[in-house]
């Protein structure tokens, strides 16, 4: 008879254990052990729960956390060895044993990411208030050595201290590894979140614009020559849907005719895209980029998704004068996510449209966008912000990312070195690939930094359409 992964109940908490094969029919087969990916669902949410809880949990930190998740697994019998709150060994005394122990706590890779990030809004004086994550299962099999591997798509939805405004969302798929110990109990003993996509980009590099590196810290509103500045937050007012996104033809793709300059477009619209297309009630389940059904998806959809916003916004398709597919796809002064000749149904975006550097390139010579220069002091709602940091975590010369600056979040500690009556305030942005809603810059740099991307060596650059 086959083993199958089996939920059982030990002290009123969740542990996954070998057994019989007993029950529904496997979901999943692998190394002739049957996989139930109910029971794997169980098991994972319960782990996320933990994780989720310890965003507020004073008592656990990088150094000493008595309900750390992960645990190496010792001889049969000694159940010191096994996991902490969710899992088997919950009681009081086994936490005040390891407590008591001077062993440092065993983190999965992820958990201890979140523990950076969130020690770091602390400092920021940005402190995350509430976090609820929903989770997906998305395959599971069980290796040859008897551990799982599981893929799971995981949602968070956070609100931070000191702020009324939009919540942040963020999406991101995960590989847990569950292992067994002698008594055929199975925990999760490793957490890793899969990498950032690195943007594929189509065309050359635009010659006839300069591409000037803004200093992360003008970005961020703490660049040391000047004030931190308030600024109008879009997100504060009460968020629905404009008519333009609920009306496919309202925000109807017109062509520019012999013109050479996209219009002035409403940053309200804009960001109203943005947060809409990238928010939970859009995104319910965690899993890959939901975008309008009026555009093209791509593996990566950063620059196409800043795109569309701006066409929300009141930018104008822009077709190219040029003859041939290729030539009006590379077509630097072309703007448009639908290029093809009449009568063929494939299209495909101009670089321009679906390429950071391009977009970069097009938007300083073709709108109102400009460097953001030194005295505006942070970006700004309807700002873009583009990242050049692969391969290898560091600058190549072409952009990689392109952000949109969808709000702002009030900071009340000080990092922030010159604030106004006691606060301060950050950029929130919302992108694609992988989604983020409205979340402060900062944290998404802190969370790139615990991915490996080496931020001493990566290079950043904005524009804004706002003048001084």
């Amino acid at each position: 008879m086959k083993t199958k992964l089996r939920l059982w109940r030990g002290g009123g908490t969740l542990i996954l254990a070998a057994g019989l094969a007993l029950g529904s029919a496997p979901v999943v087969s692998a190394a002739g052990a049957e996989v139930d990916l109910d029971v794997v669902t169980k098991v994972v949410t319960a782990y996320q729960d933990l994780l989720d809880s310890h965003w507020t949990d004073s008592n656990c930190s990088l150094s000493s956390c008595v309900n750390a998740s992960s645990s190496v697994f010792a001889s049969s019998g000694d159940k010191k060895s096994q996991r902490g709150s969710s899992f088997g060994g919950s009681s009081k005394k086994g936490r005040d044993e390891r407590k008591n122990s001077g062993e440092n706590p065993k983190f999965t890779q992820a958990e201890s990411a979140l523990l950076q990030v969130r020690d770091a809004m602390k400092d920021l004086g940005l402190p995350i208030k509430t976090a609820k994550s929903t989770i997906k299962v998305k395959d599971a099999k069980l290796n040859a050595d008897g551990k799982a591997t599981v893929s799971v798509a995981v949602g968070t939805t956070k609100t931070y201290e000191n702020n009324d405004g939009q919540p942040s969302y963020m999406i991101d798929t995960h590989t847990l590894t569950l292992s067994p110990n002698p008594e055929n109990l199975f925990a999760v003993v490793e957490d890793t979140i899969d990498p950032i996509p690195a943007n594929d980009t189509p065309g050359e590099r635009p010659t006839d614009v300069e591409f000037n590196e803004v200093p992360l810290d003008r970005i961020l509103g703490r660049e040391s020559n000047g004030g931190n500045h308030p600024v109008a937050d879009a997100t504060g007012a009460e968020f629905s849907l404009l008519p333009a996104h609920k009306e496919q033809k309202s925000v109807g793709m017109q062509t520019v005719a012999n013109e050479d300059k996209q219009p002035d477009f409403d940053v309200q619209k804009m960001v109203e895209y943005a947060l809409h297309w990238t928010s939970p009630a859009v995104n319910p389940n965690p899993d890959v980029d939901v975008m309008d059904e009026r555009f093209r998806s791509f593996d990566v959809n950063c620059t196409n998704f800043a795109s569309q916003a701006l066409l929300a916004g009141g930018w104008k398709q822009m077709d190219s004068k040029k003859s041939g597919m290729k030539e009006q796809v590379r077509d630097p002064d072309a703007w448009s996510p639908n290029v093809a000749p009449p009568l063929l149904v494939f299209k495909q975006p101009t670089h321009t449209w679906s390429a950071a550097q391009n977009l970069y390139g097009y938007a300083k010579k073709h709108s109102s966008y400009h460097d953001l220069q030194q005295g505006v002091n942070m970006a700004r709602p309807g700002d873009l912000i583009f990242v050049d940091w692969d391969p290898d975590g560091k600058a190549d010369g072409e952009l990689d990312h392109t952000m949109i600056v969808t709000g702002t979040a009030i900071t009340r500690k000080l990092a922030m070195k010159t604030p106004i009556n006691g606060a301060a305030q950050v950029p929130t942005i919302s992108q694609k690939t992988k989604n983020r809603h409205n979340i402060p810059l900062f944290e998404s740099i802190e969370i790139a930094r615990t991915q490996g991307k080496k931020l001493e060596n990566t290079k950043w650059f904005a524009l804004t359409p706002q003048q001084l």
